[in-house]
């Protein structure tokens, strides 16, 4: 055990010896245009420090289905300048197309013919 020990003490001691010259070899080494290290290492940046709290409010109803309706138009604006039909609402009568989606089951894609995931 103590040779074992002994030996490999000194295959450290030597691979730090071989390590120190082969850096300065012009394969190995840095290129001679590095820039240079600086003097004293560059801080952490703050990663616990919070930012400060938002001043902005949640959309109102309103707010939000004028929102929605801007999106849709400009949407619809896009697909008409590219020549893509615009889609239609499929709502029913009175029914809003949340419930209609909820109701209408989904039918299982068929792995064969469908590219699909079945899960």
């Amino acid at each position: 055990m103590l040779a074992a020990a002994a030996g490999l003490s000194a295959c450290a001691s030597v691979s730090h010896k071989i390590a120190e010259t082969a850096s300065q070899a012009p394969i190995i080494g840095l290129p001679e245009n590095a820039p240079a290290r600086p003097a004293e290492p560059t801080e952490f940046p703050a990663v616990h420090d919070m930012p400060p709290p938002r001043n902005s409010v949640v959309l109102t109803n309103i707010e939000q289905k004028k929102l929605e309706d801007d999106l849709v138009a400009a949407r619809d604006r896009q697909q008409a300048a590219v020549g893509i039909p615009l889609q239609q609402k499929k709502t029913g009568a009175g029914t809003p197309p949340r419930a209609q989606a909820a109701a209408a089951p989904k039918p299982k894609p068929d792995p064969t013919a469908s590219p699909e995931p079945i899960y």
